[in-house]
């Protein structure tokens, strides 16, 4: 578990080839059929996660009456352990880098919304939120976290892949109803990737390693759509693929 300091006043779809002709060559395989440039929607699914859209989905999470969105710019690739795949694994996971769920598990705002292309439906509610623990006890640490602010994300599994999306931002504090920060979602997804890939290890002597690479085409670029956008708030369009190992 991290400690932290705290400065005083802290603030694709499945893939159909094409027929061949009675007179053609039998197709054995993708590259057979378009070529070795063509990039297939198979790709995503074997980095462990499938593009949304490719499912009539989105990777922006919506509150309800609001049409702008926040990003789901993280996703827990299901390449990564089995037992990271699972609830209970994940929460130990995004506990040993330093979350935890919301203060007793209380949540009094807006429940986000997304639609990971997966076929549970265009509304799926997130699993929960989780928020930056500040300490060493992983409770009291995300209820300082809902006073002064601090990175947190909300998060859901899409079905099919187990991928884990998260939709992570950097808040101001309570007093200012936890608006996102300069940057907030760029910062919090990067913090996030920080903590995955530096390794960590749970109470019970498992060890978390993580990698990590950038993808581009899951989200948009800028400000336009996106929730806090007119704020000045927005999006470089990269979504972090992390892929977690249990030892």
């Amino acid at each position: 578990m991290r400690s932290v300091f705290i400065a005083p006043f802290a603030t694709a779809a499945a893939f159909a080839l094409c027929a061949s002709s009675a007179s053609a060559a039998p197709i054995t395989s993708i590259s057979d059929a378009f070529g070795s440039t063509v990039a297939s929607p198979l790709h995503k699914r074997a980095d462990g996660y499938k593009d949304p859209k490719s499912g009539g989905g989105s990777s922006l999470g919506l509150f309800p009456d609001n049409a702008n969105g926040e990003p789901l710019n993280v996703i827990v690739s299901g390449k990564s352990s089995a037992e990271i795949l699972s609830e209970d694994g994940f929460k130990a996971w995004y506990n040993a880098i330093g979350f935890n769920r919301e203060c007793f598990g209380i949540h009094s705002g807006t429940k986000m919304q997304a639609n990971l292309g997966d076929g549970q439906g265009e509304s799926v509610t997130h699993t929960d939120e989780v928020r930056e623990s500040y300490g060493e006890d992983t409770t009291s640490g995300s209820c300082f976290e809902s006073l002064v602010g601090g990175n947190h994300f909300r998060y859901w599994q899409q079905a099919g892949t187990n991928a884990w999306f998260l939709a992570a931002s950097v808040e101001k504090d309570v007093s200012q109803k936890h608006d996102v920060v300069e940057d907030g979602y760029n910062k919090g997804r990067d913090e996030i990737v920080g903590l995955a890939t530096r390794g960590a290890d749970s109470d019970d002597g498992k060890h978390y390693a993580a990698t990590v690479k950038y993808v581009t085409g899951l989200l948009p670029t800028g400000t336009n759509g996106i929730n806090h956008g007119d704020e000045g708030v927005g999006v470089d369009g990269r979504t972090a693929i992390i892929t977690v190992t249990v030892s």
